[in-house]
C-alpha cells in the first residue's frame, strides 16, 4: 500500500470544536467527521493540565503565599495589604504582579514584580513631538541647539528621540505647567573665536613637545576617572618599545587620547581637540576599519563616544557606543572565558573595557532617556575589575595579587559598573509610557538605599578616609550625585503630577497623604544633598573640564526638583531651605562655573523659573485654577521657529562645548 494513503492514528481527545458542543468525535486526523462535514477547521488542543486538588500540593501553595506576602511586607512596610488587594483591579495603582524580567532576574537588589500603570487620577503628561514625519532625525555638524547633556534641547526637532528621563523631558513639563512664558533674557557675552587658534595649533601636531603634553593631560585628569587603557603599554606601545595593534585601530586610538587630553586642558585648547576630533573620526572613514574586530577598536570606540558627548554631539556619541557595543561582544568581552590561556593583565584589560562601556553606555542611555540595551546577569559572568594598584599587575606577574582595601583609580568604575548593573531595570522601567505608581516608586527607593549599603567603607558617605589624592575626591562625590541623580529622576515626574493635581482646582478639592509628601520629601531630599555636595566640592577640591561638566549636568538636574518644590507649595515650612538651596546653585553656576557656557545658560533658565525679585518669586497660582490638563499634551506643542528657546535670545553656542 502506497505511504501517503496510510491514515493516520486517531487522536486521544476530541476536537475544540465537538468538545464545545458536546458532540461524538470521530477523533481523525487531520479533520474529524463532524468537522469535515460542517466545513469547520479543525483543531486539537490536546490536554489541559490542571493542578492537583491535593492536600500536599494546596500546603506548598499556601507556603509560597505566606513567603510572598513576608516579602511584600519587607520590602514594602507601609503597605496595607488588604487595601490594595482590595483595589486590585479596580483602575487604582498597586503593585503590579507582572513576571520579573529576565534582565533583573539574577539581580540581588532588582524587585520582585514591576508596577502595571501609573496612578488614575495623575495628569497625563505626554512626550514632545515635533511636526514633521522626519522631525526627530538629526545632523550634528550643523544642529545648534543640541547638548551633550540632553537638558536644554526643548525644542524637539532635530535634537533625536529624548524619552522621559533625559533632563529636558523634565524641563519641558515644568514649562508647561507654568504656561510656557516668555522672557526676554540679556544676551550672554559672545563666545570667543578658536579659528586662529587652530590653525596655530595644528601647525604644532607634530611637535613632540606638543603631543607629551597632550598625553600627560590625557593621564593625569581623564584617564584618573576612567581608566579603560593601559597606560604602561600604551606609553610603550606610543614609543615603540613594544609592538602596536593594527595601525589605523592605533591611530585611531591615539587620536582620541590626544583630542581628550587637549579638551581636558583650558577653553583655548579646544581648536587643537576639534582637529584631533576630527582626525580620529576620519580613521573610521575607510569602511574596511569596521570590517574587523579589536581591543584597542573597542576601547577607541568608547573613548570617542564620550568625547562627542562633551562635544554636544549626543547622537554620534551615541552610535559610536553602539558600535562598541556589538564589537565588544563579538569578542566575547561580556565572557570571563576562565580555561582561555591569557596573561593576568590581558585578561584584566578585558574585564576593564567591558565594565567600562558597561557604565557608558548605561549612564548614556539614561541621559538619553533611551533603554539600555546591554546584555543582563543571565548572560553575562565577566567579573568586576580588581581594585589594585597598577605596579602589582603587569605583563610579567604570574600570581593574581589581593585586592586593596583602599581606594585605586579602579575603585571608581567598579562601583559605578555595579551601581548600573544593580539599577538599570530601574532606568528602562521608567521610559514606559504609563510611568511608574507610588507603590513602585518607593519600592525601586528602597532597592536603591539597600545597594548603598554594599559600598565599600572609603566610598560610604559617613566614612572619612586619609586619602587627598584628586582622583579619589572626585571619585567618591561623583558616585553619590549619580545615585541622588537616579533618584531624583524617579520622583520628578511624581511630584509634578501631584503639583498639577493641587492647582487645577480650588484647593478644598485635594487633599495630600503621606505618600505624596514622603515622594516629594526623598526626590527633594536628593536634590538637596546634591546642591550642597557640589557647592562643597567646587570650593574645597581643584576645578577641571570634566569637573565642571559633571557638577554642571548634576546641579542642573537638582535644582528644577527643588525649583518645582517651590513652585509647587509656597506654603510649606521647608520653603527657606529651598531658597537656600536655589542660592547655592545660582552660586555655583554664576561664580564658581563662570567660565563655562552652559553652566550660565542654565542660570538663564534657573532664573527664568524663579525670577531674582521677591516680588515676583512666586508663581501667581490662581490662575492654575483654570488650568487645562490638555495643554499637557506635548504633540500639540508648535515647533516653530518663534519657540522657547528663541525667546531666550541666546548667542549660538560654540559647537567646541
Amino acid at each position: 500500500m502506497d505511504a501517503a494513503a496510510t491514515p493516520l492514528p486517531l487522536n486521544p481527545l476530541a476536537c475544540d470544536t465537538c468538545r464545545a458542543k458536546k458532540l461524538k468525535c470521530s477523533r481523525e486526523r487531520p479533520t474529524c467527521g463532524a468537522c469535515l462535514q460542517t466545513r469547520r477547521a479543525c483543531h486539537y488542543s490536546g490536554r489541559i493540565l490542571r493542578s492537583p486538588l491535593t492536600r500536599v500540593y494546596l500546603t506548598s501553595v499556601e507556603r509560597r503565599l505566606n513567603k510572598l506576602e513576608a516579602l511584600v511586607s519587607q520590602r514594602l512596610p507601609d503597605l496595607n495589604l488588604e487595601e490594595a488587594l482590595a483595589s486590585f483591579g479596580t483602575g487604582s495603582a498597586s503593585p503590579s504582579t507582572s513576571a520579573q524580567s529576565p534582565s533583573t532576574a539574577h539581580t540581588p537588589f532588582a524587585p520582585t514584580t514591576t508596577a502595571s500603570g501609573a496612578d488614575e487620577n495623575a495628569a497625563k503628561i505626554s512626550e514632545a513631538v515635533p511636526d514633521e514625519a522626519d522631525g526627530f532625525d538629526w545632523q550634528e555638524d550643523a544642529n545648534e541647539i543640541a547638548d551633550g547633556m540632553a537638558a536644554l534641547s526643548v525644542e524637539p526637532k532635530g535634537a533625536g528621540y529624548l524619552g522621559s528621563t533625559a533632563g529636558v523631558f523634565f524641563l519641558r513639563s515644568l514649562l508647561f505647567w507654568m504656561g510656557n512664558p516668555a522672557l526676554m533674557l540679556p544676551e550672554s557675552p559672545g563666545l570667543s573665536d578658536h579659528g586662529l587658534a587652530s590653525s596655530r595649533l595644528s601647525q604644532s601636531l607634530a611637535s613632540s613637545q606638543v603631543m607629551t603634553r597632550l598625553m600627560e593631560s590625557y593621564f593625569s585628569v581623564y584617564h584618573l576617572s576612567y581608566p579603560f587603557i593601559h597606560e604602561a603599554t600604551f606609553r610603550a606601545q606610543y614609543h615603540e618599545i613594544i609592538p602596536r595593534p593594527p595601525q589605523r585601530s592605533w591611530q585611531m586610538l591615539q587620536c582620541t587620547v590626544l583630542a581628550l587630553g587637549a579638551w581636558c586642558l583650558d577653553h583655548d585648547q579646544d581648536g587643537l581637540h576639534d582637529d584631533l576630533y576630527h582626525q580620529a573620526l576620519a580613521f573610521g572613514e575607510d569602511g574596511s576599519l569596521f570590517e574587523g574586530a579589536n581591543l584597542t577598536l573597542v576601547q577607541s570606540l568608547v573613548l570617542l563616544s564620550n568625547l562627542s558627548q562633551k562635544r554636544n554631539k549626543p547622537n554620534t556619541g551615541s552610535n559610536f557606543l553602539g558600535l562598541a557595543n556589538r564589537m565588544a561582544l563579538s569578542l566575547g568581552l561580556h565572557r570571563e572565558l576562565p580555561n582561555w590561556k591569557i596573561t593576568l593583565l590581558q585578561r584584566e584589560m578585558r574585564r576593564r573595557v567591558w565594565w567600562g562601556l558597561y557604565l557608558m553606555d548605561s549612564g548614556a542611555s539614561t541621559t538619553f532617556g533611551r533603554p539600555v540595551l546591554l546584555p543582563g546577569l543571565e548572560s553575562m559572568d565577566t567579573k568586576p575589575v580588581l581594585n589594585i594598584n597598577d605596579d602589582l599587575l603587569t605583563p610579567r606577574t604570574t600570581e593574581l595579587p589581593h585586592e586593596s582595601e583602599m581606594p585605586t583609580i579602579y575603585s571608581g568604575i567598579k562601583a559605578q559598573s555595579d551601581f548600573h548593573l544593580h539599577s538599570n531595570h530601574v532606568s528602562n522601567r521608567l521610559l514606559l509610557s504609563t510611568g511608574v505608581s507610588v507603590e513602585e516608586a518607593l519600592m525601586h527607593n528602597s532597592t536603591l538605599d539597600a545597594w548603598s549599603k554594599t559600598l565599600p567603607p572609603y566610598f560610604q558617605l559617613d566614612r572619612d578616609v586619609p586619602c587627598r589624592e584628586e582622583w579619589y575626591l572626585f571619585a567618591k562625590p561623583r558616585l553619590w550625585w549619580r545615585f541622588w541623580n537616579l533618584k531624583i529622576i524617579l520622583f520628578r515626574q511624581i511630584v509634578l503630577k501631584r503639583a498639577i493635581e493641587r492647582h487645577q482646582g480650588p484647593a478644598s478639592t485635594y487633599a495630600p497623604n503621606k505618600r505624596d509628601n514622603l515622594c516629594r520629601d526623598i526626590g527633594v531630599d536628593a536634590a538637596h544633598s546634591t546642591v550642597v555636595s557640589i557647592h562643597q566640592y567646587l570650593n574645597e577640591c581643584m576645578h577641571t573640564r570634566l569637573v565642571s561638566w559633571y557638577s554642571v549636568y548634576f546641579i542642573f538636574h537638582a535644582s528644577l526638583v527643588i525649583a518645582l518644590a517651590i513652585l509647587g507649595d509656597k506654603e510649606s515650612p521647608e520653603l527657606p531651605k529651598w531658597q537656600s538651596d536655589i542660592d547655592l546653585v545660582r552660586d555655583v553656576l554664576r561664580r564658581l562655573l563662570a567660565d563655562n557656557p552652559l553652566a550660565n545658560r542654565c542660570a538663564d533658565i534657573l532664573d527664568h523659573l524663579l525670577p531674582l525679585e521677591p516680588d515676583n518669586m512666586m508663581m501667581p497660582f490662581e490662575s492654575m485654577n483654570q488650568f487645562d490638563p490638555t495643554t499637557m499634551d506635548f504633540s500639540l506643542w508648535t515647533t516653530e521657529s518663534a519657540d522657547l528657546i528663541n525667546s531666550f535670545n541666546w548667542p549660538d553656542p560654540d559647537p567646541n562645548l
